[in-house]
């Protein structure tokens, strides 16, 4: 993540994105070493990129064409760790990156989804979806897509809105649009802290009925949020 998004974490009260990705990785393995790699606050071409098995990219604030900074680190950051081929898996942001890394283009949305990404259909049989529904809601919230694949991708799901994952054939880096580290209510918390924002798309009644359906798909996990990030890290 970039500092402004850590800076709106902390105004928000609410945990970093990337401690989710911790407690799921230790969930299957108690005795992993996690380590975050902060791009603002790290010396990036001095990280010990060989000591670490697998690799994992969560969401961010921005537009990865955008030629800025942080936006190049994040790029080289990238570059280093696909040099490494290890397992490699990229959520929301972290897809955007590597999609542009490998010279896919990352393009405004026509439509935005704001929670949640529903009506996912899983096109392609992948061991990240066992035992995952058909058809599935996920958390998401992005204003930016992959637009085009011309690399050694391919589309594993899609909804109407998006691509919302895709998978390298050769190797184990994997994708989502969506956010299946992250708990619906947390991304009902972030947009309740930005609720003017959002008052300018919702009435008040949609908006807060809109944090309330994603209280529910959390506690209620129909869809089994993690399962996707499970089969992962069982198969790396």
């Amino acid at each position: 993540m970039d500092k402004l998004h850590d800076l709106e974490h902390e105004k928000a009260n609410s945990q970093y994105q990337h401690t989710y990705f911790k407690e799921i990785i230790n969930q299957i393995d108690l005795n992993a070493e996690v380590r975050v790699l902060h791009t603002y606050l790290d010396d990036i071409n001095n990280f010990a990129y060989d000591d670490y098995d697998a690799f994992m990219w969560t969401g961010g604030l921005g537009n990865i064409y955008l030629s800025n900074q942080h936006n190049q680190n994040q790029l080289n950051v990238c570059e280093k760790i696909l040099k490494l081929d290890k397992p490699l898996w990229g959520s929301c942001w972290g897809l955007q990156v590597i999609a542009t890394c490998y010279g896919d283009k990352i393009a405004q949305a026509g439509k935005f989804e704001f929670g949640f990404a529903e009506n996912i259909e899983i096109l392609k049989n992948h061991y990240v979806y066992e035992n995952k529904k058909n058809y599935f809601t996920a958390p998401g919230h992005h204003y930016d897509h992959l637009e085009t694949i011309n690399s050694e991708f391919e589309v594993i799901a899609q909804n109407e809105i998006s691509i919302q994952a895709i998978s390298h054939k050769n190797k184990k880096i994997f994708c989502s649009q969506y956010h299946p580290e992250l708990p619906f209510n947390f991304i009902g918390k972030l947009m309740n802290y930005w609720k003017k924002n959002y008052l300018k798309i919702f009435n008040n009644n949609e908006f807060e009925n809109r944090l309330v359906l994603l209280s529910q798909l959390e506690q209620q996990n129909y869809f089994n949020r993690k399962l996707e990030i499970e089969n992962w890290l069982r198969n790396i």
